[in-house]
């Protein structure tokens, strides 16, 4: 039988996840059914049920549904719980003494993948200033992760405050700045890796007076068909830029480790993000 998997998310115009599904399923020797599902938050709950019921093996999750997705599963790593954040669902059997029940466990990859992303583009996070645009669940993660590596904090630049507490479990502390402030322009400026973690376009993205640091990576989460304006305004002024395709491959490694325990290798995953779709 065929692994089935999927990827959710609204409005989900461009995604390259099944074809990586379909990659790392073969360099792991499966058959895999891979499949791209628009879901509406609303219809995230009755959806995974219904993902569960008909024996797919997980799926991924993109915006809005990574934050919602938390109060969905029935056990959220500690990773998903501290970010508060679920990308990668896995549907599982419990065999207790009650009989078998389905379970369905929720993780977060965002995070070990950009570890990764920054790793293979020559970045070490513990020594590098990240600066996050945006404060959602993708920020959050990457944030938590950079800290449990041993990182500075990150500096969030967002129209409004990240929220209090263990949300960001102490990855932030006071660096954050108001979007369009000077203390955000200054932040921008002196970022070594820049990452855009809202689904906003070149055009409502910050602008700079000093530019970006001569040397530092530009990283765009969201993705689409072609390279984002942001991405070819970067490389044009000679920084190295990447948008979300490049994290999602990432991302899909660690993914197959909570489907099957089992590592993929990288280069089956490049080859498929790169074909044209």
């Amino acid at each position: 039988m065929s692994i089935r998997l999927a990827v959710l998310g609204d409005p989900l115009r461009y995604t390259r996840s099944p074809e990586l599904h379909r990659a790392g399923c073969a360099a792991l020797g499966l058959a895999c059914e891979s499949e791209a599902l628009r879901t509406p938050v609303d219809a995230l709950p009755a959806t995974l049920e219904r993902l569960a019921r008909e024996g797919y093996a997980g799926c991924n999750l993109t915006m809005p549904l990574k934050e919602p997705a938390l109060a969905c599963v029935s056990r959220p790593s500690p990773a998903a719980r501290r970010a508060r954040s679920v990308n990668t669902i896995t549907f599982s059997m419990d065999r207790g003494e009650r009989g078998d029940r389905g379970v369905t466990l929720g993780d977060t990859t965002d995070g070990a993948g950009f570890l990764d992303l920054l790793a293979h583009e020559g970045r070490d996070p513990v020594h590098v200033r990240v600066v996050l645009l945006g404060a959602g669940g993708s920020a959050r993660s990457l944030a938590l992760a950079i800290a449990e590596r041993g990182g500075e904090p990150v500096r969030v630049v967002s129209r409004r405050e990240p929220e209090p507490g263990d949300a960001w479990g102490g990855a932030l502390g006071e660096r954050w700045s108001a979007w369009g402030s000077l203390a955000a322009d200054r932040a921008v400026t002196q970022a070594q890796v820049l990452v855009n973690c809202t689904p906003l376009g070149d055009a409502d993205l910050p602008r700079p007076r000093g530019g970006i640091a001569p040397g530092a990576l530009v990283v765009d989460l969201p993705y689409g068909e072609a390279p984002s304006a942001w991405v070819i305004a970067a490389r044009a002024a000679g920084l190295d830029a990447v948008d979300g395709l490049a994290l999602l491959v990432h991302q899909a490694r660690h993914s197959f480790r909570c489907w099957f325990d089992r590592d993929v290798p990288l280069e089956p995953l490049l080859a498929a993000a790169r074909r044209s779709p």
